[in-house]
């Protein structure tokens, strides 16, 4: 569902040719080396954060045995709070290396309790009553280590989560009423909802929160004292510091041009894909247990390192300028750029970004993280990586050129939804729906997405896009996260196609998606097809229930 704001980056553009064999020069001596101390590297911070429309961004940058950070910008633009590098940030799908971390500490723990569970462990094994499938054979043949590398066959399926409030459990439960879209270890496919599935199966295991286990097992052993699990537990440090604080999440509206601040009530509970809030200070200790896997200190072994980071499922081509074939670890994607190995992941959520990388042969690594929809985060990250391999500057990777191409192609995939969604249809011949409007309002129901409310008028804090033709307005029936709505246009008859956002409107955040209402025998509405999963040319289908 909603492009990448839910978790993780879009990989959108084919990958870059021609920099396959390339003569590298000598690498920075760490002696020397301090990637933000110079008045040229704050002026293109600068000038990134104004044209892509980021208040505030913080860095931490590891070379050897030493760290450099700093922030730039504003935590909340309104009482100019500043960003510095203490300050926390929402860090989005980066929680997927902590959830596979944990899960290895029971595969490789020499305790009784856990001695029968390794990677190649069936989640049904672990918890067999709520990991049910629509597909039985995948439903009894999906490994932790399938689970975590994104090859078991399910798409996203992000509205499970995000437009009503499930528990944790609930939501590995609702697996079994959204179908599957390939066969098990055939299909790279990105689904957080599996991470949820192995977070449960940890916390089953144990009988222990997994925000317990993080802390005691993770967090405290790497001395990451300022991470957390929940917003309250952040909320509730931040208030009793003068040191650390929280930054806003912010979301540009493209329709009013201005900076829409995200309130903490929209942020989703913590779920083993995302939740985890830190800053890059901590972040780089994490770096640091990955540039060291054989490191006497480490809360997880050499041999847990090794299998985190090997190659487990290949990815489709994306538009980062690898030179070789990118793959999908646990938690963590691996890629190839002028000779070397990169390792990283990337996070986003409700209006935080985050991206660490690091390259293990030069121990060298970085973590950015900003407080907007924006690709700033990767323009600053690339600038550092080619300036720390001096990479001459008609060889650099243009990130901001790209990002540029990004957002063009995605405005122009917006503007064009109804003849990218309906190329067969015909304006001048398009006929009116069936039914008066107020005929489509009411309740719709699906078992695995839950309740979706229709109304000719929006929620007040709902969706409205301009020029819509005979609008309907979705909201979620329930408590929901990340202040999600929909603008339903008329196409022809029952015809529809709907605009997904995640707070204003934002180039970024959007979604387009077909819909088709069904009318019964009796002349009344059945309910409502969506393609609620773009990953997936079937319709979802809503029932009408009041």
């Amino acid at each position: 569902m909603l492009l990448f704001h839910l978790l993780c980056l879009p990989r959108a553009l084919a990958v870059l040719t021609g920099l396959g064999s390339v003569k590298q020069r000598p690498l920075q001596s760490p002696h020397e080396y301090d990637p933000l101390a110079s008045h040229d590297f704050e002026a293109f911070i600068n000038r990134t954060l104004d044209e892509f429309l980021t208040p505030g961004v913080a860095i931490a940058v590891v070379h050897g045995n030493k760290t450099f950070s700093k922030g730039y910008g504003y935590a909340n633009i309104h009482t100019h709070d500043p960003v510095t590098p203490r300050t926390l940030f929402q860090a989005g799908s980066t929680t997927k290396s902590f959830t596979a971390a944990t899960m290895s500490k029971l595969v490789y723990s020499n305790e009784s309790a856990y001695a029968e569970i390794s990677w190649t462990t069936k989640l049904a094994d672990l918890i067999r009553d709520d990991f049910v499938l629509h597909d039985e054979y995948a439903t009894t043949h999906i490994t932790l280590a399938d689970a975590l590398s994104h090859r078991t066959g399910m798409p996203r399926h992000d509205l499970v989560w995000t437009i009503s409030d499930p528990t944790l459990k609930e939501q590995v439960r609702q697996l079994r009423y959204v179908p599957l879209s390939h066969e098990i270890r055939t299909e790279w496919q990105y689904c957080n909802l599996m991470f949820s599935a192995v977070s449960l199966a940890i916390e089953t295991v144990t009988g222990t929160a997994m925000g317990t286990l993080l802390r005691e097992w993770i967090w405290q052993p790497l001395g990451m004292h300022e991470t957390f699990y929940s917003t309250s537990e952040t909320l509730a440090f931040t208030e009793q510091s003068d040191q650390v604080n929280m930054a806003r999440g912010y979301l540009y509206d493209n329709y009013t041009k201005v900076q829409v601040e995200v309130p903490y009530s929209d942020l989703p509970p913590a779920n083993g894909a995302g939740g985890v809030i830190s800053n890059v200070l901590d972040y780089i200790r994490w770096i640091r247990m990955f540039l060291h896997p054989s490191s006497s200190s480490n809360p997880i072994s050499a041999s847990a390192i090794k299998t985190m980071t090997s190659a487990h499922m290949l990815m489709a081509p994306e538009w980062r300028p690898s030179t070789g074939a990118d793959f999908y670890a646990l938690g963590l994607i691996g890629s190839v750029y002028r000779g070397h190995e990169l390792l990283g992941h990337n996070g986003a959520i409700n209006g935080y970004m985050t991206d660490m990388q690091w390259v293990p042969e030069l121990d060298w690594g970085v973590v950015i993280m900003q407080n907007a929809y924006s690709l700033a985060a990767e323009i600053v990250l690339w600038r550092l990586l080619d300036d720390f391999l001096l990479t001459p500057e008609g060889e650099r990777f243009d990130m901001a050129g790209t990002a540029r191409q990004v957002q063009a192609k995605k405005i122009e995939q917006l503007e064009s939804a109804r003849e990218i969604l309906y190329p067969e249809a015909d304006v001048s011949a398009a006929v009116g729906p069936a039914l008066p409007l107020s005929a489509y309002e009411g309740l719709y129901h699906h078992p695995g997405y839950k309740g979706l409310r229709l109304s000719k008028s929006r929620e007040p804090d709902g969706a409205a896009l301009p020029g819509a033709p005979l609008p309907l307005y979705a909201n979620p029936a329930t408590r929901s996260y990340l202040n999600i709505s929909a603008t339903l246009h008329h196409v022809s008859g029952e015809h529809w196609w709907a605009q997904v956002q995640s707070g204003p409107g934002s180039w970024l955040a959007d979604e387009v998606m077909r819909a088709r209402f069904e009318i019964g025998a009796n002349g009344k509405v059945k309910g409502l097809g969506l393609q609620a999963e773009p990953a997936m040319a079937e319709l979802a289908w809503f029932e009408k229930v009041e």
